[in-house]
Formats: structure tokens, C-alpha cells, sequence
């Protein structure tokens, strides 16, 4: 994702930096929906299917349509009461401490209160302990179905491989019908456990399933997004067989499972779907169709890139979007010719898109020099443009980036002062650092008075001098002194990665020094470091230890942890349970909220126009109080919006502006089933439970986020504000809507 950690929201985001492309349908908006409909009912039906036809002007209203109509009613489930709550309470509470307490958790699990037991093997999910999968693997025959596609949820999330045989035996082609939804979490759930029974299961049913019916959308739809994420070799004829659907919902998960494994038969089969009448599909179809993929598939690159190049003028943006990045991989003077021609377009998504695929190019795009020079020395033009132009004219020919980076390195604006940085650490990378002409440059950006420019200038020199890394190390040692923290965090990583144990001292130093930042980055980093220099010298962590007891951070404890081992002492204690510092009282009080308001209001009043969102309070309590506690106090008003990747997400709550901000403080992860479709509300990391402050909007679905990173809200109005928004843009305050 993305970028943001928090105690870290630092460097974090959700993967994928090239993003997917975009929805016209938020199909299955919310995989619970049927938690409090039965599945086979007539509730459920409606559910499953209520967006097989509805444009992106009607997606949102029918999200909240189908919100309301899967919330519960009285005859089914209703509000926790008495010790009924106490016991959910009790259940976050256990939660967000990641303790596994077996009495509690097998008590909830049986409860005679479905609810109870939908709440108790999520929880057991969210703990991660796989004490839990006993637990679990009974509630996949739960009479209630919410309960029973939690169960399967939850099995996905424990990673364990013992409960294969249990999932498989519930993905049968003949339950689809009745279980759709049970069955499709199935299917996800032997993904996640990743085994080679578990890859033949979904294979078998993939191949078994009707075409259509009751539920085939939903159970199959999830086994296609999924199928993916198995080790190679898969299967591309498994899949190829849904992209004769009837159903554009099931083609357009197809062609995305064959796009994201790419495969000589998959891209042949795509390359005949760019016409589809569907955007999605066509949006995929031309995603796979790259220069080498097309010849694998005995495509000739001629008739391919034709192909490409009419997608760029597709009227849907998510499809012209894919088209531009897949033709970052066609080096005839057409493709290059037409990825400049963009450069000027008053679309700024389209402009830096193709600014990306010319520096993808590098210096086969030679003649796009000139113009991606004029975009980067145009003041005119947005600030992210021009950052990203020069960031591909370094590859497309370094000695005109370097001139064009001296007039950046002067404006005052510490964007452009970073994009300088980073080319001259770039080219300093690449001859004797010591005798480097850039040498006198990169050293002024890193003491520039703009922490973010510091950063970015030690980023870029440790990536440029790669397994080189040792010759910068005067440098890096002298880097431990900046101001800055994240700058710190790079030199640190620089240290590393050169795995001296001579600079043991000084990392300890660093990691002292750690202890007085608000987030706790620079000491992750330093511990990560003195790991690599322990493989060396068993003396690393003597020393480490000797002079630090027992970290209040948990983050740094399971660190400490997974790098030392058997080396730390008893007094480090256990990373887990986490304290919190809630007591029961608070976890009832959230429980009690999430009842009486699942779905609370916020609007982001922005430079661009108004976003409101609708948060899910019952699906992620204590994601849902964070954002609220902060936008109170008013953390979110007047920032800038950090990072917008085309077609992908936009990325917002970092107070410092350069996705390396957080609130000084992390919260639990609370996964879910919701999957990510157009206007999802998530949260940046950058690992388990790293959440803080930064959270992302998606501009179209992005099913490989599902079950890694918290839901917990979607666009209720202002989509088309969302899809405007670029880097620098602002966040003018958020307000909730009463």
C-alpha cells in the first residue's frame, strides 16, 4: 500500500505502487453482509447480487442501501445486553491485546448467542494464536451462516495448515447454492494457507463449479480473487474458463486473477477481451498485454501495442490508466512518442502516469527528454508532476536531470528540493562516491533545514549505492546526528545493510537516542541493523543487552524478539499481551457505540470539494474511535494529502507530508471481511498492527488488500472529488455529520 506505519505510520501503504484498475460496481460492498441475513434467504439473495448492473453514479447510495438492509433486526440479533455485552467487551478487550485466553474465547465460541460466537471467531482470528483453530474449525457447520463464513475468515487469518482439510471439505460446488458466501471465505481462507492440497481444492473447484445460479457470483467470484495468490505453478485454464461468463462481475475477476500471475496462455486469452464491453475487463485484458508477455504468448508486439495504444483514448479513465503503464513496456518510437504527448495533458493523473512509464523505459525514451525536461522546469505544472518527470529523466538521461535538479534544489518548495536530491544521490551512486562531483550536493540536501528533504536524500544514496553500501559509510555514520528521525531511520537501514560490527557502538548510541523520538521507527531500525551485524559477532547482542532492559514498545519487543531469539534475557519478558491502557468500562463503551451508531458520518472538507464517509464502528471499533479521537482535535485539518497513485488510492493523515508521520502511538489491526472496492476507507502499515493515523481511499477495487490491511469506511458521497485529488492537495478539516 501505499505509505504510512504509525509509532510508526512511517513508510507504510498497501502495496501494489502501480495500483489496479478501477471498478464500475462494488460487488460484494460488504463480504458480511449476510452476518445478519441467512444465507438462502430472500435477504441474502438480494445482497449478493445487488450490484451486477449498477453504474458508478449509483454504486455508493446502493452500498448504504445494502448497509441498512444486512443490519439486524430484532427477530434476529438482538443488541447486546447485560452479560451478553460484557462478554463482547471482554472479547476486544482480548483483541486489541492479542492475549488468547482459552476459557473466555471457547465460552464465547459456543455461545447459545450467535452474535457472540460470530464476534468470539473473529476475535480468535485477530489474536492470531493457533490454540484458536480448535475453536474455529467447529463453527464451520454453525447453523448461522454469518457465523459459519467468520469461521472460514478466521482459519484464513490463523495460517494454519491443520485446518486444510476441514476448509476444502466445505468448498464443494454443491453447497453454492446454499452457502455461498461460506463457501467463497472457504476458498480465500485455503488460499491464505497457502498448501498444495489446499491449491487443488480451489483448482477442483474452480474447474467443478456451475456456470451459473444461485450464488455462483459469490462463491466463485472469491475463489477467482484468490486463486492468484497460490505459489506457482497455477493453473491459467482454470481460470480462462470464467472468461466466457455471462456475468461481467465473474469475467472481470477473471481476467484480474490472470493479470496478476502473468502467464503466456492467460495473456493470449486476455488479449481477446479488450473490447469487452465491461471496463474492468478491459482494464486487466490490457494490464497483462506487455511487450514480453505478448511475444510469450505468440502475440506479435505490433498487434499488441495497437491494441495498448487505443485503450490509452478509452473513455474510461481506469482503462486509458493501465493502458499508459502497460505501454511503459513498448520501446518502439510510437509508444514512446504518444507517452510524451501526454505529458501536457490537463489530466494530471494521465500526465505523470505516462511521465512514470518513460522513466520505466529508461534510455530507450531518449528522444522524450526534452519534453520531460520543459514538464520538470514548468512552474506551472502540479509539484507532483514535475517531481515525477525528473524522476524519470535520471533514467532517461542523467545529465540533463542533474542540470534541471540544480534549479530545483533552489525553490523553495521541499518537494522539488527532495526530487534534487534524490537524482544526485542517484548519480553519485553510480561512480566513486568519494570523488563524486554530486558529493558536495547530496551532503547540503541531507543538512537541509526540511526534515522530509534530509530523508529523501538518504533514502535515495543508500538505494543507489546498493551492496556498495559500505563505500558511503563515513557518511551514514555521520547521518546518525541529523534532526530528523526518518533521516536517521535511512542511515541506520544503511548501517545494515553493510553489517560492520565495528558500528554496533554507534547504532546503540542510535537506538538510545530512539528513546526520546515520538515514534519509535529509529529504534525498529537500529535493532533490524544490530541483527545483521549480530550474524557476524555474537558480541552484538551481548552488548545490546547490556546496556537495555525491557522496552515499554511492544512493536520493539517483538522485534527484539524475532532478530535476537534465544539471545534475550528473561528480563525482556514477553512482547504479548500488549497493554493497552483500556480498561473493560472503555471496551463496553465501544461495544455499545458500534450498536447504537454502526455507521458514523465524517466529512472531509478538502481544496477540492467535500468527501464524506461512512465509518463502520461495528466492524473496526477501535480503528473507527482512533480516526474520530483525532479528527476532534482537529490532527487531520490543513494537511496535505501525501500520495496518490493513479487508479489506486489516495493517502491521507500524515502529519508530516511525506507518508513518514504518525501520531507517536500504533493500534490493532482489526481485519474484516469487507473487501476493497471503489471508495474503500483503510488503514496504511507498514506491518501487523503498525496503524496510527494515515489511512488510504481507493479509486477502484483492489481485492489484493483484502484481509491485510483494516476496513473500516467507505465513500458515501464524493467519489468524483476522490478521483481529482493529487499530492499536495488539502485537507481543509474533518467534521463529523450529525
Amino acid at each position: 500500500m501505499t505509505a504510512d506505519r504509525t509509532t510508526g505510520d512511517r513508510g507504510q501503504g498497501t502495496g501494489d505502487s502501480q495500483g489496479s484498475p478501477a471498478a464500475d460496481r462494488a460487488f460484494a460492498s460488504r463480504r458480511d453482509a449476510d452476518a445478519r441475513v441467512r444465507e438462502g434467504g430472500p435477504g441474502a439473495v438480494v445482497a449478493a447480487n445487488s450490484f451486477a448492473s449498477i453504474g458508478r453514479s449509483a454504486v455508493l447510495p446502493a452500498l448504504l442501501a445494502v448497509f441498512a438492509m444486512a443490519a439486524p433486526s430484532a427477530a434476529q440479533h438482538r443488541p447486546l445486553a447485560g452479560r451478553d455485552l460484557t462478554t463482547a467487551a471482554n472479547l476486544l478487550r482480548l483483541e486489541d491485546r492479542r492475549e488468547f485466553d482459552q476459557t473466555a474465547l471457547a465460552s464465547a465460541a459456543s455461545s447459545p448467542n450467535a452474535e457472540l460466537r460470530r464476534r468470539a471467531v473473529l476475535a480468535i482470528g485477530r489474536i492470531g494464536d493457533k490454540r484458536g483453530t480448535a475453536l474455529v474449525t467447529p463453527r464451520l457447520a454453525d447453523a448461522d451462516t454469518a457465523v459459519a463464513a467468520n469461521a472460514a475468515f478466521a482459519l484464513g487469518l490463523l495460517h494454519d495448515t491443520t485446518a486444510v482439510p476441514a476448509l476444502a471439505a466445505v468448498l464443494q460446488a454443491p453447497r453454492i447454492a446454499r452457502q455461498p458466501t461460506v463457501v467463497g471465505e472457504a476458498a480465500l481462507a485455503l488460499v491464505r494457507n497457502a498448501t498444495e492440497a489446499g491449491k487443488q481444492a480451489v483448482e477442483s473447484f474452480l474447474t467443478t463449479a456451475p456456470a451459473t445460479g444461485p450464488g455462483v457470483q459469490r462463491a466463485v467470484g472469491e475463489a477467482l480473487l484468490g486463486y492468484w495468490r497460490f505459489p506457482r505453478p497455477t493453473k491459467p485454464e482454470v481460470v480462462t474458463r470464467w472468461l466466457a461468463s455471462r456475468d461481467p462481475e465473474i469475467r472481470w475477476r477473471a481476467a484480474y486473477a490472470l493479470s496478476r500471475v502473468p502467464s503466456a496462455a492467460g495473456t493470449a486469452a486476455l488479449d481477446r477481451l479488450t473490447d469487452d464491453l465491461d471496463p474492468l475487463v478491459r482494464s486487466f485484458a490490457v494490464r497483462a498485454l506487455t511487450a514480453r508477455l505478448a511475444d510469450s504468448a505468440g502475440i506479435s508486439r505490433a498487434q499488441a501495442e495497437v491494441g495498448v495504444i487505443k485503450a490509452v483514448g478509452d473513455v474510461r479513465h481506469e482503462v486509458s490508466v493501465s493502458a499508459l503503464r502497460t505501454l511503459g513496456t513498448y520501446d518502439s518510437p510510437s509508444a514512446i512518442s504518444l507517452l510524451a504527448g501526454m505529458l501536457p495533458s490537463a489530466d494530471p493523473h494521465l500526465a505523470i502516469t505516462a511521465a512514470e512509464s518513460l522513466g520505466r523505459l529508461g534510455a530507450k525514451a531518449s528522444a522524450s527528454a526534452a519534453a520531460l525536461r520543459r514538464v520538470v522546469l514548468d512552474t506551472r505544472r502540479p509539484i507532483a508532476l514535475r517531481t515525477t518527470a525528473l524522476a524519470s529523466l535520471a533514467e532517461v538521461d542523467a545529465a540533463s536531470a542533474i542540470t534541471a535538479a540544480d534549479v530545483l534544489a533552489h525553490e523553495g518548495d521541499w518537494r522539488a528540493r527532495a526530487a534534487a536530491a534524490r537524482v544526485y544521490a542517484r548519480a553519485a551512486g553510480e561512480a566513486d562516491y568519494a570523488a563524486s562531483p554530486l558529493r558536495a550536493r547530496l551532503e547540503q540536501a541531507i543538512a537541509d533545514a526540511d526534515g522530509r528533504v534530509s530523508t529523501a536524500a538518504l533514502e535515495a544514496a543508500v538505494g543507489a549505492a546498493g551492496d556498495s553500501v559500505a563505500r558511503i559509510r563515513p557518511l551514514l555514520l555521520r547521518s546518525l546526528q541529523v534532526p530528523d528521525f526518518y533521516a536517521r531511520v535511512n542511515a541506520i537501514l544503511g548501517l545494515g545493510q553493510a553489517a560492520n560490527p565495528a558500528d554496533a557502538p554507534a547504532l546503540y548510541d542510535a537506538y538510545a537516542r530512539a528513546q526520546r523520538d515520538s515514534l519509535d521507527d529509529a529504534a525498529l531500525a537500529a535493532v533490524d541493523a544490530l541483527g545483521q551485524m549480530g550474524k557476524k559477532d555474537t558480541g552484538v547482542a551481548r552488548g545490546f543487552f547490556a546496556r537495555f532492559g525491557r522496552s515499554g514498545d511492544y512493536l520493539v519487543r517483538q522485534h527484539v524478539a524475532a532478530v535476537f531469539g534465544e539471545d534475550v534475557p528473561a528480563g525482556w519478558g514477553a512482547a504479548l499481551p500488549i497493554l493497552t491502557g483500556r480498561s473493560m468500562a472503555d471496551y463496553e463503551a465501544l461495544v455499545r457505540r458500534g450498536q447504537a451508531n454502526p455507521r458514523p458520518r465524517v466529512r472531509l472538507v478538502t481544496n477540492r470539494g467535500p468527501i464524506e464517509l461512512a465509518l463502520f464502528a461495528d466492524d473496526a471499533p477501535l480503528t473507527v474511535d482512533n480516526f474520530l479521537a483525532l479528527a476532534r482535535r482537529g490532527y487531520f485539518n490543513g494537511q496535505e494529502w501525501p500520495r496518490v497513485v493513479a487508479n489506486f488510492v489516495i493517502q491521507g493523515g500524515d502529519p508530516r507530508g511525506d507518508t513518514n508521520g504518525g501520531p507517536g502511538y500504533a493500534i490493532r489491526d482489526e481485519i474484516n471481511r469487507h473487501p476493497y472496492v471503489a471508495g474503500t476507507l483503510g488503514m496504511a502499515l507498514s506491518g501487523p498492527d503498525t496503524g496510527g493515523s494515515q489511512w488510504f481511499v481507493t479509486h477502484s477495487p483492489q481485492p489484493h488488500l483484502d484481509g491485510t490491511y483494516t476496513v473500516f469506511g467507505g465513500t458515501a458521497r464524493g467519489m468524483g472529488v476522490v478521483n481529482q485529488i493529487i499530492p499536495a492537495d488539502r485537507i481543509i478539516r474533518v467534521e463529523e455529520v450529525r
